[in-house]
């Protein structure tokens, strides 16, 4: 027994003493038990009636509740429960010597976490408060974890919304120059052809066609800007109908190519339906891209439920490929795994497709390994009932 309380006494030394309530309408019971837990080390204060205990806890702040259970006017159910609601990151422990399971477990169901029978020793309550306060310890660590994560994810949202509004402004912003200086050498180039010598000629072209670049590029990043978090209209859509209308889209880039296509039937979901088709067409042009080096291209999208009441849809194909160690940089904006010798684009095609995808609360995915094609994986979440 001594070396528990000279134990308790060393690690009491090295942090702030807790605070205990202790309240008990037995009050000679209610004394000896203040004195012992001040012995060992707490800082207490005892009373002998609930309200009182509750004005204590309006003003001053408590680690540990030490209530017993039966006490006339409100018992310890009662004041664990109201005690919670005042103080939330205070734990409770109940003290009984009449109460049945059925009240202890009362007790716990509003917040009482642990409880001792009467009458009880010193051996026998020191541990029972040292762990209650050790789960008092977690609690408020973790209640202040939780308030820092969420501040941190409002600043980033913050910060996303900002950049997403600089990307829009600055997209928007140099459309005007570069529209002007690719419609300048657009027209010098015509005018003055007959003009102009083979590599003054050739000059403008690569101008031109830089100038046709960069407002391709702005417009991606103003596409990806608009993407941000603004609130979106969810309608019920026949997928299959969506990929129709994408594969209308890219068919002039598969024309006089020999494609095999493998269509599957994909579900009816809540989606917008614009979107959709946008991360439809990107997926359907990355494929016929960079498969254009194959005599005969597979092209295939297919879809299965999960076990959890999801989809996912797979585009695959049996192009390039990529490095797989690189798979996340695929999604990133401007980032591109093949040079724009092997295949023209900017990269900003697979950044909206995740934008897009994780704006309807799923992911997206890619597999490949160069000259063995790719596949990309859209996983869409269960949804809601009805």
């Amino acid at each position: 027994m001594q070396q528990l309380t000279m134990t308790h006494r060393s690690s009491a030394q090295h942090r702030p003493r807790p605070r205990l309530l202790v309240v008990d309408d037995e009050a000679l019971q209610q004394r000896a038990l203040c004195e012992i837990l001040v012995d060992q080390g707490y800082d207490v204060v005892g009373c002998t009636d609930p309200l009182v205990a509750l004005d204590k806890l309006d003003q001053s702040t408590f680690e540990l509740l030490l209530t017993d259970l039966q006490m006339p006017g409100m018992d310890g159910i009662e004041l664990t429960r109201r005690a919670q609601a005042v103080a939330p990151d205070m734990v409770i422990v109940l003290m009984t010597a009449h109460g049945s399971i059925g009240s202890v477990i009362d007790a716990m169901k509003n917040g009482a976490i642990d409880y001792v029978q009467k009458p009880f020793r010193i051996s026998g309550i020191v541990p029972v408060v040292e762990r209650a306060l050790e789960v008092q310890r977690l609690r408020v660590n973790n209640r202040r974890l939780e308030t820092e994560v969420s501040q941190q994810v409002k600043e980033l949202v913050a910060v996303n919304q900002e950049l997403d509004a600089f990307a829009a402004r600055l997209a928007h912003d140099l459309r005007g120059p570069l529209v002007n200086m690719r419609s300048i050498l657009a027209t010098t180039l015509k005018d003055s052809s007959t003009l102009l010598d083979p590599q003054q000629a050739e000059l403008l072209r690569l101008g031109v066609q830089s100038g046709d670049l960069a407002l391709r590029m702005v417009r991606d990043l103003l596409d990806f800007a608009r993407l941000g978090n603004q609130p979106l209209t969810m309608v019920p859509l026949q997928l299959d109908e969506v990929l129709q209308a994408a594969l209308i889209t890219v068919e002039p880039l598969s024309e006089g190519r020999n494609i095999e296509w493998s269509i599957g039937a994909l579900p009816a979901r809540q989606g917008h339906a614009g979107l959709l088709q946008q991360a439809f067409s990107n997926l359907l042009g990355n494929a016929i891209k960079y498969t254009s080096a194959r005599q005969r291209a597979h092209i295939s999208v297919a879809a299965q439920l999960r076990p959890n009441g999801g989809h996912e849809i797979v585009f695959a194909d049996n192009g390039a490929g990529f490095d797989p160690k690189y798979a996340d940089q695929l999604f990133k904006p401007f980032r591109r795994l093949h040079t724009a010798d092997e295949f023209v684009g900017e990269g900003m095609g697979l950044a909206n497709v995740r934008r897009i995808v994780e704006r309807h609360g799923g992911t997206v995915t890619a597999r490949g390994r160069l000259g063995e094609g790719a596949s990309f994986t859209i996983v869409f979440p269960p949804q809601p009932e009805a």
